[in-house]
């Protein structure tokens, strides 16, 4: 069996980005944009591994990264809602937490996932809108 390697499942590794700073990190190539650069305003299919132990997740890469951009960073100057809280569990989707450890073991947790389906088709971005607020539009392709 050949041991899990996620690049086989269209995800590419992210550069210069690792959780903890030993985890590395993965996001689903379903855009041309999604190029193995790290993009804190991007909401799409994440995948972390650290030995045989994996987590999926749909949603923001990093929360706390994601933050910085909106108060301080790219995204400081947009009107943003009141009750805007990205830590909230309605932001990210915990899919999966466990062992993989072969890409056979892979194909039957990505079938059960369900990771080809539309609802991950294409990422979505936290924008500005031409009225200054803060909204989140899913990329389509050109």
């Amino acid at each position: 069996m050949a041991a899990f390697d996620p690049t086989a499942f269209d995800f590419v590794k992210l550069r210069d980005f690792r959780l903890g700073g030993v985890v590395t990190a993965y996001e689903y190539r379903n855009h041309p944009t999604v190029d193995g650069e790290t993009n804190f305003l991007r909401l799409n299919l994440y995948l972390s591994k650290d030995g045989e132990f994996v987590t999926i997740w749909h949603g923001l890469l990093e929360r706390l990264f994601t933050e910085a951009e909106l108060t301080e960073g790219r995204l400081a100057g947009a009107d943003k809602p009141e009750d805007l809280n990205l830590f909230l569990s309605s932001y990210n989707e915990d899919l999966f937490r466990g062992y993989i450890d072969s890409n056979e073991t892979a194909e039957c947790i990505f079938k059960a996932l369900r990771i080809d389906s539309p609802r991950y088709a294409l990422p979505s971005e936290l924008r500005v809108g031409s009225d200054n607020k803060l909204r989140c539009d899913r990329l389509e392709i050109s």
